[in-house]
């Protein structure tokens, strides 16, 4: 009899999200880097408990467009490539369609965007498989936000 089990999906998620998201500082870095990358002028960054209870990244950048938001967090969606023959040409930070997607399997993760041409803003929650479960319209000024809650809260060594 075989001892050797695959992982279910959600901990194979979780533990691979790990080699990308292993600290505080690692998320703010990879957060940061997407809003430079999405030509904002302002980034604002604020923790709470050192980051653990929450990491907020706000910009004034384009925001991200409504019909992007189903795979804004799905792994190795990205904006920036097509493919790694792009790779040679890449002008941003960000570029392999990981770090949201890491980010959302290892903390409870909402986005708050909007873009210039729309009236309301609206707020998305994500499970941690990266599906929408939650929208709201909200007032905001053009930008995005991600705010990460609980960091690691289900790895207990990383907290």
């Amino acid at each position: 009899m075989s001892r050797i089990k695959e992982l279910p999906k959600s901990s194979s998620r979780i533990l691979s999200s790990t080699q990308i998201i292993t600290t505080v500082s690692s998320v703010v870095k990879e957060l940061v880097e997407n809003a430079i990358d999405s030509s904002c002028t302002n980034v604002e960054v604020r923790l709470e408990d050192y980051g653990l209870d929450k990491i907020e990244v706000k910009d004034n950048g384009s925001g991200i467009h409504k019909n992007d938001i189903p795979l804004v967090v799905k792994p190795h969606f990205t904006s920036k490539i097509t493919s790694h023959l792009d790779l040679d040409k890449i002008q941003t930070y960000g570029f392999r369609g990981e770090a949201l997607a890491a980010l959302c399997a290892v903390s409870d993760l909402v986005i708050t965007t909007k873009r210039a041409e729309e009236d309301i803003g609206v707020i998305y929650t994500f499970n941690h498989s990266g599906e929408v479960i939650n929208q709201k319209p909200c007032s905001c000024s053009q930008g995005t936000t991600v705010a990460a809650f609980n960091l690691f809260k289900d790895i207990p060594v990383r907290r």
